[in-house]
């Protein structure tokens, strides 16, 4: 079995990969429908892939040789997306999501119940 992905995209993918917690962070912030975890890790998983496309059309566009086995290359994108997400900045990451969440009240300008009630506890 051979796998040969050239190694330009995968390290421009893993560069693009230290900014993408920010990009899913916000994103899971600012979109209204992402409530849950499940929500969150869709989100995720569907940043990955389109940032490893957006790798891959630029590759391609640049070089004119093709990637190789292209879904090898999405799952590694989903792999180093996701750990740089929990690993390296998931707090940071978190905490731009609390900031650009539109649904949470500002808890230093509501009561302890009322900030309760809005996050569902």
């Amino acid at each position: 079995m051979d796998i040969a992905i050239p190694a330009l995209p995968v390290g421009i993918l893993t560069l693009l990969a230290f900014f993408a917690p920010y990009a899913i962070g916000a994103l899971n912030g600012v979109l209204p429908f992402v409530q849950k975890a499940w929500q969150r890790k869709v989100v995720s998983i569907l940043f990955a892939l389109a940032l490893a496309v957006v790798v891959v059309l630029f590759y391609v566009n640049i070089t004119g040789e093709p990637v190789g086995n292209i879904w090898v290359f999405l799952l590694l994108a989903v792999v180093i997306v996701s750990a740089s997400y929990a690993l390296i900045t998931g707090g940071t990451a978190k905490a731009i999501e609390r900031k650009t969440d539109r649904t949470a009240l500002d808890p230093s300008k509501v009561t302890r119940a009322e900030y309760r009630a809005s996050r569902g506890e």
